[in-house]
């Protein structure tokens, strides 16, 4: 695969720590009908997998993947990493081009190709513990792990999220959300899917599922929090107290058993539109460790492309 050189671009080609393979696969193409999808003709493509050490310094990264999946995962590395895996249909073409730059500390990578034709592609990246973290996915998995901050949209896809230092914030638009360790603000939207949170440390943490599950337990005691679930089951658990308290399940089973204080300083906003509700006494588990990198979330696959085959007559 060729870059194309220019202002605050780096060439693959030159860096001299390019892997690259390329492996021909059958493949085919997927019709979805009532009843299920059905195969309807097979035919070669191609996986083109390459890795590169981005040689400038960043501090933050944005990732806008055309439904791949992405992994994001920080280590003590003083430089990125950037493994990308494309499949494609069309091996006499070669793969189609990733596009990839860096400028003010900003390493910005997409797969504008993918938009159009029949391919796509999974980035998994290994950063410094100290970038912030953009991702968009277009409905693909996404993982991000130990980094200083995050923003995910996954537009439909799975996300899962863990040890992050600074703001997070994650849309996931109907797909299931895992979150583990978080400790700045956290903002979170499911649109629908189900949300597990789990050793959270976050001051303020407003979560919405608009009809999914929501279970929410913190490690250290919040100032603020807000979940609404909008029909889904809702549940809080949270250390210490006494909170004031506001709890609607909107004629749901309903269950407060920690301390409250109409007065007292942290509140807890727990609303489930009428499904089940209840707020407890978390059951603590050791501190997570921020910073530190957690196990793969996502194990990377080849992209399914073949979904957005273009019709044929």
């Amino acid at each position: 695969m060729r870059a194309v050189a220019g202002p605050g671009r780096w060439v693959w080609a030159l860096s001299g720590l390019v892997t690259a393979a390329v492996l021909m696969l059958p493949g085919a193409r997927l019709i979805t009908l009532r009843d299920g999808p059905v195969t309807v003709s097979a035919e070669p493509q191609a996986v083109a997998t390459r890795t590169v050490i981005v040689p400038q310094p960043v501090t933050s990264l944005t990732v806008q993947d055309n439904g791949g999946e992405v992994q994001v995962t920080a280590g003590q590395v003083s430089r990125v990493q950037v493994t990308e895996t494309i499949m494609y249909d069309q091996p006499g073409d070669g793969p189609p081009a990733v596009a990839q730059s860096v400028s003010g500390g900003r390493l910005t990578l997409s797969d504008p190709a993918c938009a159009n034709v029949n391919c796509g592609v999974n980035f998994s990246l290994t950063v410094p513990f100290g970038v912030t973290v953009s991702v968009a996915t277009q409905g693909g998995p996404a993982a991000v792990s130990g980094v200083a901050g995050a923003s995910l949209d996954t537009g439909g896809g799975p996300a899962r999220v863990s040890l992050i230092g600074g703001p997070l914030t994650v849309s996931t638009e109907g797909g299931p959300l895992v979150l583990r360790g978080v400790t700045g603000p956290l903002r979170a939207d499911t649109g629908g899917g189900n949300l597990l949170a789990q050793d959270v440390a976050s001051a303020t943490a407003t979560i919405t599922t608009g009809g999914g599950p929501a279970t929410v337990s913190f490690a250290a005691a919040p100032e603020s929090v807000s979940v609404s679930t909008d029909g889904g089951p809702a549940v809080l658990a949270v250390p210490g107290g006494p909170y004031a308290v506001a709890a609607d399940s909107g004629g749901g089973a309903q269950s407060v058993a920690i301390a409250t204080d109409p007065d007292a300083r942290p509140t807890l906003a727990v609303s489930s539109g009428g499904g089940p509700l209840r707020i407890e006494p978390a059951r603590l588990s050791p501190a997570p460790v921020t910073g530190a990198a957690g196990p793969a979330a996502i194990r990377p696959s080849p992209p399914a492309c073949a979904a957005r085959a273009p019709a044929r007559g």
